[in-house]
């Protein structure tokens, strides 16, 4: 059975509830969230008193109200990888650095060909490191940086791989 809970300094106004979903106290409509196409988290935008909604992730907002504020070197994580799913189960305050391993389990982080600024892919660089010729004309052919050849065949770059 889906628990609601009042949103923490939106008392009388906004309800949270352990599946993911908020609704406004004074219509009783659910409020429909937006996805951030950045970050893939989906948020919603909150009145108080001002005429100046507040962005707030949602995440955010299910473990404030069910787990309390979050603690001092935490965020907020998403037990399966999934930043769609704001249920409680799948929810808990963590470290930056167990969020980091979650996202290398499941896919989800940006490293190497889905980093946004990546010139190469796995395919190229495993080539690179197999390649015996100077790096400079390596560099010249992959259009790159002489140094960046140096990181990857060092182990500097795309270690992970």
């Amino acid at each position: 059975m889906e628990n609601w809970k009042e949103l923490p300094g939106y008392e009388g106004r906004y309800e949270v509830s352990d599946e993911g979903r908020v609704r406004s106290l004074k219509t009783g409509l659910l409020k429909k969230p937006t996805l951030n196409e950045k970050d893939g988290r989906l948020f919603i935008l909150l009145w108080k008193n001002s005429r100046k909604p507040k962005l707030r992730r949602i995440h955010r907002l299910i473990l404030e109200t069910f787990r309390g504020p979050c603690p001092i070197g935490k965020e907020g994580c998403h037990n399966d990888g999934n930043k769609r799913n704001n249920r409680l189960t799948n929810l808990r305050w963590d470290t930056p650095k167990n969020n980091h391993a979650d996202k290398i389990k499941h896919g989800t982080t940006n490293r190497g060909e889905r980093c946004g600024i990546a010139k190469l892919t796995l395919k190229q660089v495993k080539k690179i490191r197999k390649d015996k010729r100077l790096q400079r004309i390596i560099a010249a052919e992959y259009g790159v940086l002489q140094n960046t050849i140096s990181r990857i065949k060092n182990g500097k770059r795309w270690a992970y791989d």
